[in-house]
């Protein structure tokens, strides 16, 4: 019933996904201009190659099957843009190949999507320039929230020199010599805020490590002494684990097994028994996490932990390909696959004075920590919209959780339009869900 439903701020979503949306290709454009033409050609030819390997992924041959598969993932991830998708008519074995060639790619896309951006920016600039510097060049946005905090809002010129160096490296020497440092909270915007440091907060500079488009850093630490049980003894140690704003992870996960840290002594500090896998689902508007680590009390002795080893696991979302389901009054399922998904619509019904799409989402490989997180806010945040004959569309007025299993989740979207005939349902979902390391070591962390 409508009473039941989540209302949901569909203009945010709507602007997030669609914004990472691919731009299609725009083979065949013509014109006067001689490079537009060869672009045009060019694009028309690529095409033409993908549409050619594309059919080989059916051959009579297995060889050129083979050939054509490797070919395809050779040519990398710009193909992803001209991949049809795996429908009934092709065969078992080409929808499988097909179905592998995009795994591959939309995974090379996702790892590359880790590796720190880039900043080169030299001289002696106002503070508002470097950032806007450092936001066209890494696309990750900054948001000054001094004013909004009643903070004194100054553009000083600052000093820097940066040749290709990483995102979070660049802005923290920024922030050092600007006296600011990162609001804890994201902004209204969903960009980093940025605020006045205060006398007593130590430089940001020395205090974490970055690895890759992530900041680790020690935040912490809290020792507990039971007076009663001496095995109960705890060492806690808080990490905040930061990353590039234009990164989503869906889940962080911090096995315990991935935890090496050794005193100052050379002995090593064991994690408490107690301490298992830690798991933290990832909203949409969270720019890092804090991650407490348990360790068994050192003895007094020990004055700092000088090495820590981890490995995080990172679950990112995979390229947003956009779904399209025309005929809807005909109310009939109709399922799209690509890659490890498929999105299918269920129903389409007349729900007192609204209409209600119902559609599943299901990953073929939902494994690990995801399956206790596919029904998590990401899933909800997916771009529904009904696209009408003129182009516009009508967002979702309202929407609740239908079906939740280890692989699936079922959303029905309800829409205030009178009649549902004539429009097209748009759905868009990251196709895959790719699992990515992140190593860190800290070092020198006195203890309390």
């Amino acid at each position: 019933m409508l009473t039941r439903l989540t209302l949901t701020f569909w203009l945010c979503a709507a602007a997030c996904l669609a914004a990472a949306e691919p731009a299609k290709p725009t083979a065949g454009k013509t014109g006067t201009d001689d490079k537009s033409t060869t672009e045009a050609t060019g694009t028309d030819e690529f095409a033409e190659t993908i549409r050619r390997l594309v059919r080989q992924l059916d051959a009579p041959q297995k060889a050129r099957r083979e050939e054509a598969e490797k070919d395809l993932v050779a040519l990398g991830t710009k193909i992803l843009d001209y991949l049809p998708e795996n429908t009934d008519r092709m065969s078992a074995e080409a929808g499988q190949r097909l179905d592998r060639v995009r795994e591959k790619l939309e995974k090379s896309e996702a790892e590359s999507s880790i590796e720190p951006s880039a900043v080169t920016l030299s001289g002696e600039k106002p503070l508002s320039e470097i950032l806007k510097a450092l936001e066209e060049q890494t696309h990750n946005k900054l948001v000054d929230l001094r004013s909004e905090f009643g903070q004194e809002v100054g553009d000083p010129k600052l000093k820097v020199d940066f040749q290709q160096a990483p995102f979070w490296q660049a802005l923290d020497d920024v922030l050092d010599q600007a006296e600011l440092t990162i609001y804890p909270y994201t902004s209204e915007n969903g960009g980093l805020g940025l605020m006045s440091r205060g006398e007593s907060r130590l430089p940001r500079h020395g205090q974490a490590v970055y690895t890759g488009a992530f900041r680790i850093e020690g935040t912490e630490f809290v020792a507990r002494r039971d007076l009663r049980d001496p095995m109960s003894h705890i060492l806690s140690l808080t990490l905040e684990a930061a990353w590039e704003p234009r990164l989503q992870p869906i889940v962080i996960v911090q096995p315990a097994s991935d935890l090496l840290a050794v005193d100052d002594n050379g002995q090593a500090i064991p994690v408490a028994a107690s301490a298992g896998d830690m798991q933290f689902p990832i909203d949409a508007d969270m720019k890092s996490v804090e991650l407490p680590i348990q360790f068994q009390l050192p003895e007094r002795n020990v004055r700092r932990i000088a090495s820590l080893k981890g490995k995080l696991t990172a679950m990112l979302p995979g390229r947003v390909e956009a779904f399209r389901f025309a005929n809807l009054d005909k109310n009939k399922r109709t399922d799209r696959r690509r890659a490890g998904v498929t999105v299918s619509l269920e129903s389409v019904r007349k729900n007192e004075a609204v209409w209600e799409v119902r559609v599943l989402l299901s990953f073929e490989k939902a494994t690990g920590a995801l399956e206790s997180h596919l029904s998590t806010g990401w899933v909800t945040s997916n771009f529904a919209a009904l696209e009408g004959p003129d182009n516009k569309t009508v967002p979702f007025a309202g929407l609740e959780t239908t079906r939740e299993t280890e692989t699936e989740v079922g959303t029905a979207y309800y829409f205030d339009v009178p009649n549902i005939k004539g429009f097209t349902f748009v759905y868009k979902t990251p196709t895959a869900i790719v699992s990515l390391p992140v190593a860190y070591e800290l070092k020198g962390l006195d203890l309390p």
